[in-house]
């Protein structure tokens, strides 16, 4: 695998050193962070490096509606555009994959997470909090400020990214899962036979127990 690290992390800050720590062999010239919080990333990138954070939540460098506008930057404008569980959150998913290889003149990384095994997960340990059973999903009694907008699978997430890739002439470089600080894999595997027996479908394996899809994607017609 081109791209790995054994690091774990836990909140939006230690994956920005996991992002680093994964994938600084193309961390490099100009990039483009769509949805960078509060621009952690930027801290651990070289001085040379030319970072611009956009999105609506924390302090980015520039605050972008997605819902409401393009990436404001012309074609092949950086050299490397990520996307962290960002795409999710958006009613017109398709339409930002797009303009995140629009704007990229060689990578794009992205990830996405898996609702499905968000769901069992909650079944298996409990709330996400305990006013909160799903993160992002459920029906609070006040509006939430942000939200997932889509349920998908693991293969559902891999096959949107595929397609979308070739209808932007993008190649996948890599595609790999985060499953993060797991049980013990004798109770893991307990618990996914049981789920599969209670589905009777043991093709679904992946979609139950996968969390995130990490994907690098390259354009090309690159140099």
């Amino acid at each position: 695998m081109k791209f790995q690290t054994d690091y774990y992390y836990t909140d939006r800050e230690t994956k920005a050193k996991y992002v680093w720590l994964k994938y600084r062999s193309i961390l490099k010239g100009r990039i483009l962070d769509v949805g960078a919080d509060e621009g952690y990333l930027k801290k651990y990138l070289p001085a040379e490096t030319d970072y611009w954070g956009i999105g609506l939540g924390g302090h980015p460098d520039q605050v972008v509606n997605l819902e409401k506008e393009k990436i404001p930057f012309p074609e092949h404008s950086f050299d490397c555009v990520l996307c962290l569980d960002v795409l999710e959150h958006l009613d017109n998913i398709h339409e930002i994959f797009d303009e995140l290889c629009r704007v990229s003149r060689n990578y794009v990384i992205i990830s996405l997470p898996n609702p499905w095994a968000g769901f069992l997960g909650m079944l298996r340990a409990g709330n996400y909090r305990p006013d909160q059973p799903m993160k992002f999903y459920g029906l609070p009694p006040e509006p939430p400020e942000d939200r997932h907008k889509w349920f998908f699978s693991y293969k559902e997430a891999k096959n949107f990214v595929l397609h979308r890739a070739m209808k932007n002439n993008m190649r996948v470089v890599q595609m790999d899962t985060y499953k993060g600080i797991e049980v013990r894999s004798w109770k893991r595997s307990l618990w996914n036979l049981a789920i599969m027996a209670l589905l009777r479908n043991k093709s679904n394996g992946e979609n139950l127990h996968e969390a995130m899809l990490w994907t690098v994607l390259q354009k090309n017609d690159y140099g």
